[in-house]
């Protein structure tokens, strides 16, 4: 069988199974809801904050670190080492970024950026998103959804952002990551 063709036949079931199960599983709870209340329990949530993340590994098709000459043809990987605020490593992450188009009104692009974040404390987190590549270059924050797909905190959802420290290097950043069950 052709898998292109199987895809083609798969991908609008997929697309409206997605749709309608999305708002139920990825919807954060209502303030009044059980599921809330559960998080004043230990081990429910992890919050890190004032995060320093180093770059170990970088490599791209576009020539210029500086990140102010992109193309839409742009893809790199990247490899950072995590540190809490008092200096201890916490585990590292693995990403990718992806150029997708060019904004039309400001000249911006508009790129994907996915990651896997291995923490020291067992838990692996996935977070990815949209990114305006300018406003990141310029020093803004990226946020993405955090998903905790294996470790004691399995499940968990939340959020994860991150910023370069120095516009001109992009080798440092600060970071955080919440998330919850």
């Amino acid at each position: 069988m052709d898998l292109r063709a199987l895809s083609g036949r798969i991908a609008p079931v997929h697309d409206a199974v997605s749709s309608f199960l999305v708002p139920f599983l990825a919807a954060p709870p209502e303030t009044t809801s059980d599921r809330v209340g559960a998080l004043a329990r230990p081990g429910r949530s992890l919050i890190l904050r004032d995060l320093t993340e180093k770059v170990v590994e970088y490599r791209s098709n576009n020539a210029d670190p500086t990140g102010t000459t992109p193309t839409e043809k742009d893809f790199a990987t990247v490899r950072l080492e995590i540190f809490g605020p008092d200096g201890e490593p916490l585990g590292e992450t693995t990403g990718a970024g992806r150029m997708l188009y060019k904004q039309e009104h400001d000249g911006h692009f508009i790129a994907y950026f996915g990651e896997e974040i291995r923490l020291r404390d067992g838990n692996v987190i996935r977070s990815g998103g949209l990114v305006d590549d300018a406003r990141l270059t310029a020093g803004e924050a990226a946020h993405f959804p955090a998903v905790v797909v294996a470790g004691p905190l399995r499940g968990a959802v939340g959020v994860r952002w991150f910023r370069p420290l120095v516009k001109e290097a992009h080798d440092t950043y600060e970071s955080a990551i919440v998330v919850y069950r």
